[in-house]
């Protein structure tokens, strides 16, 4: 009787199914829809492509008191040129349209802020609408 060691074969389909549902229940994609996206209040848009998906901001959708959206530059190059991204990631906080904050790339193609930071700007746009 041939013994079949199964877990690496259970391990390999547990992580493809949280990288299926990461993938579809984590990130709300735009796709040609940016200007009304980016119209409605705070919103955080991380500018990324599929090549460099190992250095994603993998903490966007925990971001509070925003909407957030990926936007694929590969899919959306139109956008890419006219918002001039340079390097993803990108993160660019939006209030009602208009650009607030930007958060770049540094050479090694990682964000240089972490969620805090963003958060803590977010945050104060938030506050800044109050005064």
């Amino acid at each position: 009787m041939i013994r079949i060691d199964i877990s690496n074969y259970l391990y390999v389909l547990m992580m493809l199914f949280m990288f299926i549902c990461g993938t579809a229940f984590g990130q709300t994609f735009i796709n040609g829809d940016f200007e009304d996206r980016i119209a409605k209040d705070i919103v955080a848009v991380e500018f990324w492509a599929d090549w460099n998906k190992a250095n994603q901001f993998n903490e966007l959708s925990k971001l509070k008191e925003c909407e957030v959206y990926r936007l694929d530059i590969m899919a959306e190059a139109d956008i890419q040129a006219e918002y001039n991204i340079t390097a993803i990631p990108t993160i660019i906080i939006f209030d009602n349209g208009v650009e607030k904050e930007r958060f770049g790339a540094n050479i090694m193609f990682q964000l240089e802020a972490d969620k805090k930071v963003i958060q803590n700007s977010v945050d104060t746009i938030t506050l800044n609408k109050f005064q």
